[in-house]
């Protein structure tokens, strides 16, 4: 993995910079010989799939056997000194083709219509495909698998490296291709005629701390490229986890996320790894949570232990809210007025506490421009208002959902919205996926962001 960066910077190029290109040549050469054919495009098939999730695998193998056919003719002995760089633009003018076999965007014709070459491929390059979570990768049965991956091995890998990287697409695409890797691994190693079923219990049972970390990752780095005011949520977030103040929680969370927006696009997982054992060093030398700090644990594990931690309730400030919010060189005056009101949220997710502090952080920008900050920020149809009032509501959603039953649940959320008229039943279906799927831990950053912003309108 070790060249991974320099020919992730090359995959970019294909589609951008044409400076550096006989170096980066160089580099995805001695890639290309390093990993040999079917890893080489096994790597793009990873990293178009993440970029472009709604494309088909017939799309991303397209693209991913272009650029394997472009390092084989390009980096055999005697190849001209610009067969990189003339390949590289052709790919980019096929993918501007009406009938081009690579994956699709809605801003490829944009790219596409800039006359200069090279803004067309900085475009191209660009390009990212916000689709929402897919649903989890369901995995057939032993037989079914075995069947799959004896019949094409290097079919079945590709297969496998495209579905979990359009579910993964945040996360270092090193982390996709090892657990790609586990997965084959455990294949070829079951997949026999003397194997048996306490064959897959066992590799299964040795790659489950590498199926943890991933789902983890996952869900920090959509978190972190999603999740609108994710630093303030964050804040809040381990402040009530912690039961610390706003002076401790912000540098702390501040010096995380910084490290997420680094680390979680790098090709190579070491830049987040070492981020996490940063944090977790921060959060131990401080003995926070002693349970979640011994020497054996892991550092995602640690950041999972106190995840998981009862979130303590806070007292509210009673200090309204002053033209201080305001003053450019009081930085963290606004940053403080969101911690104290996220940090009170101690059952709802941080894709809902992030979603409501934006809000917050929009009406506080605009009241700024007010004649009356103190009126604007206290209307009752203001953002502070609404916002303030969605976090009581997804509290007690949260704390129903996770003490009753569910349809004791549902019938509660009936009963509260049987007064609506017309509006009761999408009402309900919204409160109802609320709680499902956006009161945990590990809630999806994109759905429960739009879920909340459909309750905040």
């Amino acid at each position: 993995m070790k060249l991974l960066c320099c020919i992730f910077i090359s995959i970019s190029i294909v589609w951008a910079d044409d400076s550096g290109l006989r170096y980066e040549k160089d580099k995805v050469c001695e890639q290309l010989h390093a990993m040999g054919q079917p890893k080489f495009k096994e790597l793009f098939i990873a990293v178009y799939s993440q970029k472009f999730p709604n494309s088909t695998l017939e799309e991303v193998t397209c693209l991913a056997e272009e650029m394997l056919k472009l390092g084989e003719k390009c980096c055999a002995e005697g190849a001209a000194a610009d067969c990189y760089d003339k390949g590289a633009t052709e790919i980019s003018d096929k993918s501007c083709q009406a009938d081009s076999p690579f994956p699709k965007h809605p801003g490829i014709s944009k790219c596409c219509a800039k006359a200069d070459v090279h803004e067309r491929k900085v475009c191209l390059a660009s390009l990212h495909y916000p689709a929402d979570e897919l649903p989890s990768l369901l995995e057939p049965t032993n037989e079914e698998m075995c069947q799959d991956f004896t019949q094409d091995r290097i079919g079945y890998s590709s297969r496998y490296v495209y579905e979990l990287a359009r579910r993964h697409r945040s996360v270092p695409v090193g982390l996709v291709l090892n657990a790609t890797g586990i997965q084959t691994q455990m294949l070829e190693k079951c997949c026999t005629p003397a194997a048996s079923m306490r064959c897959f219990l066992s590799e299964r049972f040795q790659g489950r701390q590498f199926n943890i970390l991933l789902r983890f990752t996952s869900n920090h780095c959509d978190n972190n490229v999603n999740l609108k005011s994710y630093k303030d949520g964050l804040t809040a977030y381990y402040g009530s986890i912690l039961n610390i103040s706003f002076e401790k929680a912000q540098p702390m969370v501040q010096d995380f996320q910084a490290g997420l927006s680094k680390c979680c696009l790098q090709p190579n997982p070491e830049c987040l790894m070492q981020k996490f054992t940063t944090f977790q060093q921060v959060i131990c030398n401080d003995r926070y949570p002693d349970e979640c700090c011994t020497s054996s644990q892991a550092p995602w594990n640690m950041v999972l232990c106190v995840q998981s931690l009862k979130r303590t309730t806070r007292t509210p400030t009673d200090t309204p809210p002053t033209t201080a919010l305001c003053q450019q060189d009081n930085h963290n005056a606004t940053e403080r007025f969101l911690f104290e009101i996220g940090a009170r949220a101690v059952h709802s997710s941080l894709p809902v506490i992030s979603t409501a502090l934006s809000k917050i952080k929009e009406e506080v920008k605009a009241c700024c421009s007010d004649p009356d900050f103190q009126a604007c920020m206290t209307k009752e149809d203001g953002h502070v208002a609404k916002a303030t009032a969605f976090l009581t509501k997804s509290e007690e959603i949260c704390s129903k959902y996770r003490t009753l039953d569910f349809p004791a649940f549902k019938a509660m959320v009936q009963q509260e919205v049987a007064g609506e008229g017309e509006q009761a039943a999408a009402r309900e279906e919204a409160l109802v996926e609320l709680g499902t799927v956006c009161c945990s831990g590990h809630s999806p950053a994109l759905r429960c962001q739009t879920l909340a912003e459909k309750l905040l309108s």
